[in-house]
Formats: C-alpha cells, structure tokens, sequence
C-alpha cells in the first residue's frame, strides 16, 4: 500500500522545484511552438518536464509516469503518475498568471492524491482520497443549494468544440448569472473549488493531465465531477471531457440544456 501522505509530501516540493524553473522565464519574451493547432509548447514547459521527471523517477522509481510532454501509451496501466508540466502554456507566454504545475497519482484506476500549484501566485490546492481538499492550510467544504440562474459559469473554450458543444454551453450561459473562460484548467478548479464560480464546463480538448488533481480535489471538498453523458469519469485514456459543479442538482440543470 502506497503511503499517499507522501506521495503529496512529494508532490509538493516537485511541484514547487518545477514552477522555480518555469519563472526563471516568466515575462520574459516567449519563444514557442504549437505542438498542434491548440497546443503551445515553450522552454518553460520542457524545464519543467525535466526537473518533474528527474524528481518522480527517483523518488517513486516503479511507478509508470503519464506526462503531457511525453509519449504516452493506452490504455494504462491502473496505477500511475500522472502530470502537467504547465498547464495553461498560453496564459504564460502572454505574462498572465494563472498557470500551475500538476501532479497526481491514480491507484487502481482512481486518483487518490492531486497537487495543483500555482508559481506565480505561490498558491497549492492540494487533496488526498478520505483526507479532504486544502488551498495552502484552508480545508475547503463547498456549499449546496442556489439556483442555476444565481450560478456563476466557468468555460474552457478550444477549437476542438464541435457545433453541439458550442449550443449546450450557449444554452448553459443564458441560464447563469455570468460566465467566464480562463483558459486554463488548473485555474478553473481553483476558482471553482474558491467558491469564486459554482459550475465548470469542459466538453472538449481537454486532457488525464488536466482533470485528476482537480477532480480529486473536488470530490473531497464535495463537489460532483461527470462527463458528456453523465457518467463517472474514468482515468484509463487521454482525452477527456467533464461538467463540474459543486452542486449536484445545479449539474442536473445543465444536462437539461443539453442540445
């Protein structure tokens, strides 16, 4: 049995030695290449595979790593690292500060730790399986109840999105009291899991390495996390899609917009 205490111990001081790196370069001028049409890749995104990958390889040396700045195999295996070296890569390279490092570790096909720090915020959302969800030393419980009309949304908008995405997030919106994009998922989470929005749409383009910490985290502080369908999410692939909220029935109300 794995000692989850410290595979978060870990990913902490990971997390923190990656985002060093990352703002050795941050505001400065960025040099980058599209990895393919939505994805940017910059030296900071390969410091950072760098410094996690040394970390992790040594510290838990049997256990597979699943990383954005990698080849990766499916299906994999159940139990696995998983990582984002930098996850909103574009909101870097523009000096925008709600980048992160993320970090999770999936046991039998569930996640059961997730770090998410933040550099240039100096901020973590950290979450352990049965433990609970903790920005920096807050333990985090989200509220219940409110009405979608009074709910703030949350979108990761791409060109992935195909025409039906584009109608159910237009149907999601004009039932909401705002929305807002951030372009990033780390930030998304944080937000959501702040109490600063309520609901979180992300029905495209999205990746393993963007959702497990966060989804984690969520589910211990309460909150419900499915895919397009409505089903629980599962870890075994690559791409993924997902609705969040912290409100089970407000979820409920946006599956009742679906196109």
């Amino acid at each position: 049995m794995t000692d989850l205490s410290k595979v978060l111990s870990v990913f902490e001081f990971a997390s923190k030695s990656a985002g060093t790196e990352i703002l050795k370069l941050f505001g400065k001028e960025s040099i980058f290449d599209l990895k393919d049409p939505m994805q940017v890749l910059t030296q900071a995104d390969l410091d950072s595979h760098r410094v996690l990958e040394e970390i992790l390889k040594k510290e838990f040396p049997g256990i597979p790593l699943v990383m954005e700045e990698q080849n990766n195999h499916e299906p994999f295996p159940e139990t696995f690292i998983v990582c984002d070296e930098l996850d909103g890569t574009t909101l870097f390279s523009r000096g925008i500060k709600e980048f992160s490092v993320i970090l999770a570790y999936v046991e039998n096909g569930s996640p059961q730790v997730g770090c998410i720090y933040f550099p240039a915020l100096d901020t973590y959302l950290i979450s352990q399986r049965g433990v609970g969800t903790f920005i920096n030393e807050k333990k985090i419980l989200l509220k219940k109840g409110g009405s979608l009309d009074r709910s703030v949304l949350s979108l990761e908008i791409n060109n992935t999105f195909q025409d039906e995405d584009y109608r159910w997030i237009a149907n999601a919106s004009k039932n909401t009291l705002a929305t807002r994009a951030l372009a990033a998922t780390g930030a998304g989470f944080l937000e959501l899991l702040e109490g600063k929005t309520d609901l979180f749409m992300n029905l495209s383009g999205a990746k393993i390495w963007d959702f497990a910490a966060g989804v984690l985290a969520l589910e211990e502080a309460g909150g419900i996390a499915l895919d397009k369908i409505g089903n629980p999410l599962k870890w075994d692939r690559i791409r993924m899609s997902a609705l969040l909220s912290r409100d089970r029935d407000l979820l409920k109300e946006v599956y009742r917009l679906k196109p």
